[in-house]
């Protein structure tokens, strides 16, 4: 592995530069399109969804919305309570 990511893609197509332009254009996208859908594939298929950090935050704001208690008053309109305060959401006009 180069350390310089042009000297990468340089190495990757190495026998493509030789192709006319288009041909080489064509040949990128699909290599490009390939790396991607690999990826896609292997998030998929991962059990994990998040970096952990991120995990992390999820939780928590999980477990501060899990102590908070709604009830819909209208339509779009809901009463929150929750840490001794009451407010009402308007979901119409956020």
């Amino acid at each position: 592995m180069t350390s310089n990511i042009t000297e990468s893609v340089n190495a990757m197509f190495d026998v493509e530069r030789e192709f006319p332009i288009v041909s080489l254009f064509d040949e990128i996208n699909m290599r490009f399109a390939l790396l991607f859908h690999q990826r896609r594939m292997e998030l998929v298929h991962s059990a994990n969804r998040f970096v952990p950090s991120i995990e992390k935050d999820i939780l928590e704001y999980v477990n501060a919305g899990s102590k908070l208690l709604s009830h819909q008053i209208a339509n779009y309109k809901f009463s929150v309570t929750g840490h001794g305060d009451v407010a009402t959401v308007d979901l119409q006009r956020r």
